[in-house]
């Protein structure tokens, strides 16, 4: 957990009209829950002294006006404004003042070009490569613009941090959002790929910033850079099922982010869509939202992010969706059913007489396609006696037959194939109780269970466990 460090703002007023000034702060960014500072304007002067334990925007909000100030630890920060326009007549001086300067001089000439917002119509009226060429060029004038500052020297190392992530993740915020904008504004199913080209810069394993959270622009683009690559895990075809859509965003979120911006962007997704979701998938990611928790400590920052979630979300998250008769199972194993690949009843009885190994998984589940390779060298490892003993069954719980058989057909899969739609939902995962995939089990030649929990494709020891079975 960072330290917590003082930090002293001080102040006039020019022709004030109020008494009061307050600051507030929002140390979440999620607009949910913000911590207001009332200070007290005497013969129109004003101080504070809070503790903070990292970088942040703070509002300062005086007679009905609000202007936005960059705040670290140990900043001594002194703020000189006239009622009036608030946000163009503050001046600042101090330690943290030259930061302050150069982002009011920056947003100045930049801020209507920043936002997804103020750039939609120029999105809808633009094709890609002319929206690309134009965000491109703004990138290089604001890089222009920050490089060749006067007084860059002045900026603290923090905020040249700050700075640079506005500017980079600007360009890939915007960039990633044109594709959804024109796929929302449209009536068609079907998501505009961007060019390859245009993303070959982009490196994916390099997104997952703790300490660029502060930026709004990086903020934006994690959640454009989830719904993007969400949607080509779809094939680029619209999401008409929520929960779906939540399980693919949380696929891609899981397999890119970490700490402190996977827990923002979960928690920012769950707020804004979370009783659109099924109960149990909004379950199923505040539980992982919780792992990530204590992963980082249990800092106050990201028991924020849980708690939020659990206060708006608990009575929902509780909420039991009635299940269908076809998901209502009983009994051993071999009573439950699953849709084959013909589309008749497939059930492990099927299967008596051979060792089983079962291997659930879902097409926007990106751990499990990472295992289908080793999956593959298991089979090839057998004999053609062993390959007649061995049933190697593939169970997505995938909500439809059309992504579940695309997916099997992109990863050349073998083996036996059965659905289980409804994702954590589905029979399969209030049968065998998954709370996470992939998973994988082991059944012996009388169809009894040996190993509910065994080891995947990829570990040693697997192709042993399964020839132990052959004995």
């Amino acid at each position: 957990m960072i330290a917590q460090s003082k930090i002293s703002i001080t102040g006039t007023i020019e022709n004030g009209t109020s008494d009061t000034l307050f600051l507030s702060l929002d140390k979440t960014c999620l607009s949910q829950k913000t911590t207001s500072y009332r200070i007290p304007v005497k013969q129109n002067q004003f101080s504070i002294e809070l503790l903070i334990d990292g970088n942040y925007i703070a509002n300062l909000n005086y007679a009905g006006q609000t202007a936005k100030i960059y705040i670290e630890p140990d900043a001594n920060l002194n703020v000189k404004f006239k009622s009036g326009n608030l946000s163009e007549s503050i001046e600042f001086s101090g330690r943290g003042g030259a930061n302050n300067v150069f982002l009011k001089k920056f947003n100045a000439q930049f801020a209507a070009v920043m936002s997804v917002d103020s750039m939609q119509n120029k999105m809808k009226t633009s094709g890609v490569d002319q929206f690309e060429n134009f965000i491109f060029d703004n990138r290089a004038k604001q890089r222009k613009f920050y490089e060749t500052y006067p007084d860059k020297n002045l900026i603290s190392e923090e905020c040249k941090k700050y700075m640079e992530d506005q500017i980079n993740y600007c360009y890939w915020d915007l960039l990633l959002a044109w594709p959804i904008i024109i796929a929302n504004s449209s009536s068609t199913l079907s998501v505009p790929p961007l060019p390859k080209v245009m993303l070959e810069t982009l490196d994916k394993k390099k997104v997952s910033d703790d300490l660029a959270i502060t930026s709004e622009s990086y903020r934006n683009f994690l959640m454009y850079f989830v719904t993007y690559f969400a949607s080509e895990a779809n094939g680029f075809i619209k999401f008409t099922d929520f929960s779906l859509s939540a399980e693919k965003k949380y696929a891609v979120a899981g397999n890119y982010l970490q700490g402190a911006p996977l827990l923002y962007y979960l928690s920012r997704f769950l707020l804004e869509t979370g009783e659109k979701i099924k109960p149990e998938t909004v379950k199923y990611i505040y539980k992982q939202m919780e792992k990530q928790q204590t992963n980082l400590g249990n800092t106050s920052a990201a028991k924020d992010y849980t708690a939020l979630v659990k206060e708006k979300l608990g009575k929902w998250m509780e909420t039991k969706s009635p299940k269908p008769k076809s998901e209502q199972v009983v009994g051993s194993t071999s009573e439950i059913k699953f849709q084959g690949l013909n589309g008749k009843d497939v059930s492990l009885s099927d299967f008596k007489g051979k060792v089983i190994y079962v291997d659930f998984w879902a097409s926007w589940c990106g751990p499990c396609r990472q295992e289908m390779p080793y999956s593959k060298q298991l089979h090839e490892k057998l004999s053609d006696k062993q390959k007649k003993e061995v049933v190697f069954l593939y169970i997505s719980i995938d909500n439809t037959p059309d992504v579940w058989k695309n997916a099997i057909q992109q990863l050349q899969l073998g083996g036996e194939h059965a659905l289980s739609p409804g994702g954590w939902s589905s029979p399969a995962a209030h049968y065998f109780h998954l709370n996470s995939i992939p998973r994988y089990l082991l059944i012996d030649k009388k169809g009894s269970l040996v190993n509910p929990n065994t080891s995947r494709p990829s570990e040693a020891g697997t192709l042993q466990a399964i020839l132990e079975l052959l004995k």
